[in-house]
């Protein structure tokens, strides 16, 4: 082996790996040396230069500058670390005024930090060229007035050619965070945007140099005019200028703007002629789509359209040409427009096909926004139109759809809606003034055309009303709708209206915008118990609701063949029905029930919404008073019930009560006042009557008939109060007087007129008894006892009363003549500021109205229906 050859190899590499590693030591030491070196003089330069430089530098600016820069001494700092190999002169919390001559001055921008960066090499040749500038955190706010002065020239216009040691050879201006609020008073224009970050690049100091723009925006509002372009918005822009310092030429050589993901291509020039800045500028759309135009959507509406996707083709081009100063001799014009696009509800899978759209805009005196030739496809169904707004002042248009409600629904998702069907066939045309919808004033806007609906179904959400086979033909009329047809069924109950609704469009799209209805109802079939369901959620254990709409004005003439609500039937109603102001009015209605016919005019009151007050006077006129009873309900007793009373019963009534919105009724603001005749009559196995049985044997009292049976009623503060009473028979005539609470406490006087045979009995029930009492002969063949009556209707107290105390009776409880308005005043506490209800202007013969009903609207006083009392009869021995 030759051991010797291989330890000499051996010796060579370790040799050359030593050389390398003490090479590579060497480097090492020295880098650090260098680095070593460099801390050092920065440290030295820093030192010994800061205040030479510091002091230099402000003095140089202050030569330069046209306004009060205002900052501290402290905020001023020398580096030659923090942009190295580059040194700066640092200025924080920078505050500058507005470089005008008025004495008072605003803040023209405020900074953070402002950074002037150059070589560190000039120093020590003392001749500045700043070469960088840094902007951070930054507000500017640019004014111009209606003169046309500014705030923002600043930096004086110097014309001086001697040499000078300070100057600006700038290269790159680095942006971040600067907010820019600019406003052009004379141009009028305003914009407010926010430049997150950006750079310009470029020799600025040669009179031709390209110049790089690449800057990120947020856009909070861009306006020309009364027109805003652009509002809360994300901008990228790529810029490539050439630019003319010379003759201040600036050519965009390639530009991209980029709105959110939207792609614009930017071509052109801006040149300033006459110190006017002149632009001609194209902007032409690049790889735009649907989705990329949607993303131009504000955020807070974004959440509406999460649901639809979109494809299909979009074009925009736009030119700007003129003074950029002046808004007036800026020209913008523009044309865009869709193509074969498709726009799709995703969770239903349902789309608008072929959507098709052409559009133009042109600014100045002759300023229009056109969209033309609108067409879609929804399955079957066809949508086109068209708008053209003129000067801003203007719109006209026209909208025809021949489509399925169903898949409309699908397709736009309406809340409220759950399910609905049918077809609806337009064609509108309608036109104003834009000033007009800004103020609301929807009577100026003009509209004709037709509307048609065919067999229309709607479910709404939270609601147990089924609307089906509704169908129309409706006109358009300005603001207004004639309805030549209009019908259908709301769960069992049906309609039929024809008139006119006015403010139609108003009403559409403003929510305290008012709607009134002129029309005919003519209905077979109203069931209240289904449309007076309450639908609330927030009170589900209310049986019903009622309440007004205070924006819908109605007048109806009603024909309605068929009404039920719970036990109450009625049919051929008849009359006027009005809302207004929360009130529905009955004046008059007429309507068949219970075997009888009612004529009555009254008032739903509901302009407060805690409560309803409903108030009426109605002619009865022979009804079934056992039917009377069932309808309502025995009225909440069971002393007498339908069970019990049998006749035909005519009367003249007035009624007031309140009731809560869910048809609760406050027992203690009920009033009610009656003249009644009730004729053939007979009440059967009455608790109160049974009272009487140990007098006169029960079976005599088991049942009483009577022809006739004449009396006044009044019910007032939970009272029955019967003045007097005759119930007359060929065995008995019976005659009271009293009350009689909701409670059952009686508190009667009663005079029994016996036969021979009763009275017989009479006094053979006597002999049971500690005192009979009074008993008179009338000098027909009949005899009187006279009795008392109190207690409860349960535990009632009979005794004997003598004949005197009887003779008082009817003073006592006689019914007050007063008008049912003054009732509502003591009752109700309602036109407590009437003075006529004070009496001090009472006119001759108002003391022998019995009962009024008045109504107030719109000021004036309508007195509706007035009874007076029967002639005064005789007297009789009671």
């Amino acid at each position: 082996m030759n051991t010797q050859g291989s330890t000499s190899s051996e010796k060579s590499t370790n040799a050359k790996s030593f050389s390398i590693w003490r090479f590579l030591k060497r480097i090492v030491i020295t880098l650090f040396i260098f680095l070593l070196i460099v801390l050092g003089g920065g440290v030295a330069i820093g030192y010994l230069y800061q205040n030479e430089v510091k002091e230099y530098i402000v003095g140089e600016l202050n030569k330069q500058l046209n306004t009060q820069i205002i900052v501290d001494g402290k905020d001023i700092e020398f580096t030659v670390f923090k942009n190295f190999p580059l040194a700066a002169v640092d200025f924080k919390n920078v505050k500058a005024l507005d470089a005008t001559s008025s004495t008072k001055k605003d803040t023209l921008f405020k900074a953070k930090e402002i950074s002037l960066q150059f070589n560190i090499l000039d120093i020590f040749k003392k001749n500045y060229r700043i070469k960088y500038v840094e902007v951070h955190d930054i507000s500017i706010r640019v004014r111009i007035d209606k003169q046309g002065n500014d705030n923002y020239h600043f930096w004086k216009n110097n014309n001086d050619t001697t040499q000078t040691k300070f100057s600006f050879a700038l290269e790159k201006i680095i942006f971040n965070k600067v907010h820019l609020d600019y406003k052009n008073s004379k141009a009028k224009q305003l914009i407010d945007v926010l430049i997150k970050k950006g750079d310009l690049s470029g020799e600025f100091y040669n009179e031709k140099y390209a110049l790089q723009i690449n800057a990120d925006w947020f856009v909070n509002n861009f306006k020309i005019d009364s027109t805003t372009y652009l509002q809360n918005k994300n901008v990228n822009s790529k810029l490539t200028l050439n630019v003319d310092s010379e003759i201040e030429s600036y050519k965009v050589e390639s530009g991209k703007l980029k709105i959110e993901n939207l792609l614009f291509e930017v071509f052109g020039n801006l040149i300033m002629a006459d110190n006017k800045p002149l632009v001609n500028i194209a902007i032409k759309g690049k790889d735009m789509d649907i989705k990329s135009i949607l993303s131009l959507i504000p955020a807070n509406y974004k959440n509406k359209i999460n649901d639809y996707q979109s494809k299909g083709e979009f074009y925009f081009n736009a030119t700007l040409e003129g003074d950029v100063s002046e808004s007036d001799n800026l020209k913008i014009k523009a044309d865009f427009g869709i193509g074969n696009a498709n726009i799709t509800q995703v969770q239903n899978n349902i789309s608008l096909k072929n959507v098709n759209l052409k559009g133009s805009y042109s600014n100045g005196k002759n300023s229009f926004l056109k969209l033309s030739s609108f067409s879609a496809a929804l399955n079957q169904g066809i949508i086109t139109g068209n708008l053209l707004i003129n000067n801003n002042s203007t719109f006209s248009g026209e909208i025809k759809t021949n489509t399925n409600l169903e898949e409309l629904q699908k397709l736009i998702k309406i809340d409220t809606i759950e399910t609905i069907s049918g077809k609806i066939v337009a064609e509108v045309l309608f036109s104003g003034e834009l000033n007009a919808l800004e103020k609301k004033q929807y009577r100026n806007i003009k509209t004709t055309g037709d509307l048609n609906i065919a067999e229309a179904s709607l479910k709404l959400k939270n609601n147990s009303l089924d609307f089906n086979s509704i169908s129309g033909d409706f006109k358009f009329d300005n603001n207004d709708l004639i309805v030549n047809d209009f019908n259908g069924k709301i769960s069992n109950s049906d309609f039929q209206l024809k008139g006119f609704f006015t403010n139609v469009i108003g009403f559409m799209f403003e929510d305290s915008q008012r709607i009134s209805i002129e029309a005919s109802l003519n209905a077979s079939e109203i069931n209240l118990n289904e449309l007076l369901a309450n639908s609330s959620e927030e009170n589900k254990a209310s049986k019903y609701k009622l309440q007004f709409s205070e924006f819908v004005d109605a007048n109806l003439s009603a024909n309605i063949e068929h009404l039920v609500f719970r036990k109450f039937d009625a049919t051929s109603i008849k009359g006027i029905i009005k809302l207004n102001n929360k009130k529905m009015i009955l004046d008059p209605v007429s309507l068949s029930t219970m075997s009888g016919l009612i004529n009555t005019s009254g008032m739903i009151d509901g302009s407060d919404t805690t409560q309803l007050l409903i108030t009426c006077f109605s002619d009865v006129n022979k009804i079934n008073i056992t039917k009377m009873f069932e309808s309502f309900e025995n009225f909440g007793q069971q002393n007498i019930t339908n069970k019990n009373i049998k006749g035909k019963a005519t009367a003249k009534i007035q009624f007031a009560a309140v009731l809560s919105p869910e048809l609760k009724m406050d027992m203690d603001k009920l009033y009610a006042a009656a003249d009644m005749t009730i004729e053939n009559g007979e009440l059967n196995n009455a608790e109160s009557m049974k009272s009487l049985s140990k007098f006169i044997e029960l079976k005599d009292l088991e049942n009483i008939k009577f022809e006739t049976l004449k009396n006044q009623i009044e019910i007032k503060k939970q009272t029955i109060v019967v003045p007097k009473m005759e119930v007359k028979s060929s065995a008995l005539n019976v005659y009271a007087s009293g009350t009689h609470t909701f409670k059952n406490e009686i508190n009667y006087k009663v005079k029994l007129s016996l036969s021979e045979l009763l009275a017989k009995k009479a006094i053979k029930a006597k002999k049971q008894n500690e005192e009979f009492g009074q008993v008179a002969d009338d000098g027909l063949g009949r005899r009187n006892i006279f009795l008392s009556m109190t207690g409860t209707v349960d535990n009632p107290k009979i005794k004997y009363d003598s004949k005197g105390a009887m003779q008082n009776v009817k003073e006592d409880l006689k019914v007050e003549k007063q008008t049912l308005k003054s009732i509502l005043k003591e009752e109700f506490g309602l036109f407590k500021k009437d003075s006529t209800l004070s009496g001090k202007h009472k006119k001759p013969g108002d003391e022998d109205a019995k009962f009024k009903i008045e109504w107030e609207e719109s000021g004036k006083k309508e007195e509706k229906k007035t009874i007076k009392p029967p002639p005064k009869k005789e007297e009789e021995d009671f």
